[in-house]
């Protein structure tokens, strides 16, 4: 036998182990939402959400595999695969039959928001729709969910948040419909001022949550629950959330 095979055999195997990720983790679809999901540049995605999972993984003693991906692309991927777990969306009554929604994670707000300095006057949905204002909207988010069937206002889609925030400080949109934590997060990744801000109507109060396929396995839906369950309990997902400067509603 040549040398070369068991150092060949070797790198197989170490290949194999990175692309495949830990035996039998579990695949967890992560919605790039920061401050709840964030892709880091280099190494582990971070954010208030996968601290709070990845909590809730050493507790059960379960390897993650994080995957990352656009918001959009995370929701229609779980929607066909049974045996992943979903970070974090929104619930709404739209979204309920084609998710088990495992454990809320966090309580959010859904809000209007305009910016002070081009428009000083708190925003309503019945004042945008007079204006015929253009409101800018993260694509399949629960506020574009919210605002796709109102009539007189001109949605503008975007596939990541800070790009409304750029968007809405150089009057290209007139309104920004988003989490008021996701807004603040974002106006400062885009380095701008977060008293620019002007919080308006709140069009929902939901929470988002670790979902999955409606055929996940319910026995370990129930362990992911009950450990969930029991860290807000011991005030752990607090602990978590107050590292991220977290607003409650």
């Amino acid at each position: 036998m040549s040398p070369r095979c068991p150092m060949s055999l070797l790198l197989t195997a170490l290949l194999t182990l990175l692309l495949c990720g830990p035996a039998n983790a579990i695949e967890v679809l992560a919605a790039e939402v920061p401050p709840y999901v964030i892709r880091a540049h280099q190494g582990a995605p971070t954010g208030m959400a996968v601290e709070v999972l990845e909590e809730a993984a050493r507790r059960l003693d379960e390897p993650l595999q994080i995957e990352v991906l656009p918001f959009a692309r995370a929701l229609s991927q779980a929607q066909h695969r049974k045996d992943v777990l979903l970070l974090p969306p929104a619930w709404s009554e739209e979204r309920a039959p084609h998710f088990l929604w495992i454990a809320p994670l966090l309580e959010e707000s859904f809000v209007l928001l305009t910016d002070r300095g081009l428009r000083p006057e708190r925003i309503t949905l019945a004042e945008a729709r007079r204006r015929g204002d253009k409101i800018g909207v993260l694509r399949n988010s629960l506020a574009h969910t919210l605002l796709s069937e109102t009539d007189g206002v001109t949605l503008e889609l975007a596939s990541e948040e800070e790009r409304n925030a750029q968007k809405l400080a150089l009057g290209r949109i007139s309104v920004w419909a988003a989490a008021w934590n996701t807004a603040r997060y974002n106006q400062l990744s885009a380095k701008l001022p977060e008293s620019r801000l002007l919080r308006g109507e709140t069009l929902k109060h939901t929470s988002l949550y670790l979902a999955a396929h409606p055929d996940f396995p319910a026995a370990q839906a129930d362990r992911w629950r009950a450990t969930l369950e029991s860290m807000h309990r011991d005030g752990t997902v607090r602990r978590i959330l107050a590292q991220y400067d977290y607003q409650a509603p």
